[in-house]
């Protein structure tokens, strides 16, 4: 090894980092113009140091035994002059700190452009030699400036006079550029004082040189070895520049006052930067605390797509730590399709975007996302990046779905004594004329009226049913229809009667009901759902009158316009506060009484259904709610032809139920249209009378005791995949239960009470 630097006049390089890969990269990036040697490790680079003297140290902040933060320490121990620059993957802004405070040039992040690696050597070696130059400049200076000192003394006192302070001001102005051109850019408070200090006591030989914050203690006086110079701005005083002579007894040239002002005006310069400089690393070390405390996640992404940023919320919702994610395409973690519509919103002007979305891949991860895209525009207007902020509202959406079923179990709760009042009304109709034929067997006009009486109330009985079912989803979904939306509104009014009924009974309070139902066209939707939405419509005012009043409901349509429904009433009114939230989930104004659903389901269904909801209210003036829906001409399916009349058929039944007067009714209802029956009280029964080829088809009971309608299916399929089976149940069915019964090959599910010409249209069917 040589133990002196090799003739070479190109200026001299050492790249020191343990990975060889970024060394010999940047090796060959350099070496065209630079005469390069590297290092693997601080050791060797230390040793490189003193044989190869290096103009530039370039090295990585991380690396083993000695880390770049020791090395840099050492490197400047063995010569303050050499330039350091500092490379790091990790933009620490302490880590910067400390390398720019132990006398670090720059620091460069990975990855970096060529461009910006030549352009910050070229600049570390400026200053390096700006520095040296500077240093023997000042020496030379100073030397200079006590020659002529000397000199003058034996010249003329006028003429030794004006030489001097010629020569004088000119060693001045040289020394207030040397160091005027080092502290201007120094940013760190501590290494701009110390470095002013060092300066003007070697160049001009001062006892003590001081730049402080507090000028009180300096009080300018008489005494000619201390000179006080006040550092300011046009913002104020910044502090004190201050030289004491005490110490040594020399007094301080009057004529070097003058100097140490202009240094002040450019110390004022640099500690402004310098105050500035920490305002702005405090700046971000606040928003980087802000980022790593957020509970949501906030990525930065680059223009190409790839995550530049990812905080420790964004780990914990994605559960991928920030090494693996950072460099990733954003699609890796969010849906590509969302992701590029949102980013060509942004990029044609569209500040933010949101959106709910799960992420591409199952999992742990969550399964519902709150995304909000932020557009980074850069000075031209280009789309440079986005900012994503992702919430996880996973656990929300399974509240929201709770509280949405535990509303329709509270409506369908403040209904219970409603229907028991209509049902207990029906069954003493249905009782007291069974009881009044008994009585009068042979009066024929009395039993044929007594008989309308009681077909009309069971008929009442199950309408009343249907709604309930329909309300509660225990009927198939429906598909969008055309619907009469003045049926909607009735339907509406009959589920909510018991309600307003017994407000009146209980509360003796005055409640009318205006309905103004105009000739309108169908429109298209699903029943259940709008009379959901007109059912929480009417509770919502009902509850709004406290004090009794009147509810007004109306539809209306102008010729070839959408279709209008209002709903108003006379109550308490809401505030313009409460009115702008009112369709918000979770709002209420009930207090424990409210779930702050009802209102926000109506606005879902309206808005699914492609209508307009709005309120207007005033405090004490009611509040009207205005629906608007496309009228359904236009989605309307032609009428189908009339199907061809076909040959009736008479079948072999096996009726199964557990009820005993179900199930001779069912069966008398079937023998009654020419069906040969046979009944079985349970599906054991059944199973023990079943064998293939003695029946066309199978009716029987879901809800039955021992075994169930879905067990009985399910043995027979066994013994017979192929007769027909109709299931019949008076407790509904749910939507989930369809795959089920397509699975069982059941052929339908019936509802009761069915009339008999329902039923046996049902078994034509099924023989169909």
């Amino acid at each position: 090894m040589s133990t002196a630097a090799p003739p070479t006049t190109l200026p001299r390089v050492l790249v020191v980092d343990d990975e060889l890969g970024p060394r010999e990269s940047l090796r060959m990036l350099l070496k065209p113009a630079y005469h390069i040697q590297t290092a693997e490790n601080g050791r060797a680079a230390l040793e490189a140091v003193e044989w190869f003297r290096p103009d530039v140290v370039i090295m990585d902040i991380k690396m083993p035994e000695i880390d770049g933060l020791e090395l840099l320490r050492r490197v400047k121990n063995v010569d303050p002059t050499i330039e350091v620059i500092m490379i790091t993957a990790y933009a620490s802004l302490e880590t910067v700190k400390h390398a720019l405070t132990h006398g670090a040039f720059e620091y460069l992040i990975k990855p970096f452009a060529r461009q910006d690696l030549e352009d910050v050597v070229r600049r570390a070696l400026l200053r390096r030699h700006t520095e040296l130059g500077a240093r023997s400049e000042v020496t030379r200076l100073v030397e200079e400036m006590r020659q002529l000192a000397t000199k003058t003394r034996q010249l003329e006192e006028t003429a030794r006079r004006e030489a001097a302070e010629q020569s004088l001001r000119v060693t001045q102005l040289s020394i207030l550029r040397e160091i005027s051109r080092t502290i201007v850019g120094e940013l760190d408070p501590g290494e701009l004082t110390a470095g002013v200090s060092a300066q003007l006591q070697a160049a001009l030989g001062y006892d003590r040189v001081t730049v402080t914050a507090d000028t009180s203690a300096w009080e300018a006086g008489e005494d000619p070895q201390v000179i006080v110079c006040t550092i300011r701005d046009a913002q104020g005083p910044l502090g004190a520049l201050v030289v004491d002579n005490r110490a040594s007894g020399r007094p301080i040239d009057p004529l070097e006052r003058e100097l140490l002002e202009m240094l002040s005006e450019y110390l004022a310069i640099a500690l402004r930067n310098s105050r500035l400089y920490g305002e702005i690393a405090d700046t971000k070390r606040s928003l980087e605390k802000l980022i790593a405390s957020a509970g949501d996640a906030i990525i930065s992404i680059r223009a190409d797509d790839h995550i530049d940023g990812w905080n420790p919320a964004a780990e914990r919702i994605f559960r991928l730590a920030s090494m693996e994610a950072l460099g990733r395409s954003i699609t890796d973690v969010l849906p590509a399709s969302e992701y590029a519509d949102a980013k060509r919103r942004l990029a044609t002007g569209q500040a933010m975007h949101q959106f709910e979305t799960s992420p591409p891949k199952g999992g742990a991860r969550p399964t519902a996302l709150a995304v909000t895209l932020s557009a980074l525009h850069g000075r031209l207007g280009e789309l440079e990046g986005v900012i994503a902020i992702v919430r996880d509202i996973t656990v929300q959406r399974e509240v929201e779905k709770q509280l949405h079923q535990s509303e329709k179990l509270t409506a369908l709760g403040q209904l219970a004594g409603g229907i028991a009042h209509d049902f207990n009304n029906l069954l003493q109709a249905i009782l007291g004329y069974a009881q009044l034929m008994k009585q009068n067997p042979r009066d024929a006009e009395f039993m044929n009226r007594s008989l309308n009486v009681v077909e009309s109330a069971a008929l009442d009985g199950s309408e009343t049913v249907r709604r309930i079912q329909t309300f509660a989803r225990l009927r198939p979904e429906e598909q969008f229809v055309a619907v009469d939306v003045n049926q909607i509104v009735q339907d509406a009014v009959a589920i909510t009667r018991p309600r307003w009924e017994e407000k009146i009974a209980h509360d003796s309070r005055p409640l009318a009901l205006r309905l103004e139902l105009g000739t309108v066209e169908p429109i298209h939707g699903r029943p259940a759902a709008l009379t959901e939405t007109m059912t929480n419509l009417i509770l919502n005012a009902l509850d709004a009158m406290p004090d009794g009043g009147t509810l007004m409901i109306a539809t209306r349509q102008e010729r070839g316009g959408p279709v209008t429904i209002t709903v108003g009433d006379t109550g308490v009114g809401m505030s313009e506060a409460v009115r702008q939230r009112v369709f918000e989930p979770f709002f209420s104004t009930k207090g424990e009484a409210g779930s702050g659903l009802g209102l926000s389901m109506a606005y879902s269904i309206v808005r699914r259904h492609g209508g307009e909801i709005r309120v207007e209210s005033q405090p004490s003036h009611g509040a009207i709610f205005t629906l608007t829906f496309p009228a359904g001409r236009a989605q309307a399916k032609p009428t189908p032809p009339p199907a061809a009349v076909t040959v009736r058929r008479q079948a072999r039944v096996l009726v199964v139920d557990d009820e005993p007067k179900v199930l001779t009714t069912l069966a008398e209802l079937l023998r009654s249209t020419g069906h040969t029956v046979t009944t079985a009280p349970s599906g054991a029964a059944a199973l023990a009378a079943y064998a293939p080829g003695r029946f066309d088809t199978v009716l029987t009971n879901l809800g039955m005791a021992g075994m169930n309608g879905w067990e009985f299916a399910e043995r027979l399929r066994a013994v017979d995949p192929n007769v027909a089976v109709l299931f019949i149940t008076g407790w509904g069915l749910r939507e989930e239960d369809q795959g089920r019964l397509d699975s069982l090959k059941v052929h339908r599910c019936l509802f009761k009470p069915i009339r008999p010409g329902d039923l046996d249209a049902a078994i034509q069917d099924a023989l169909a």
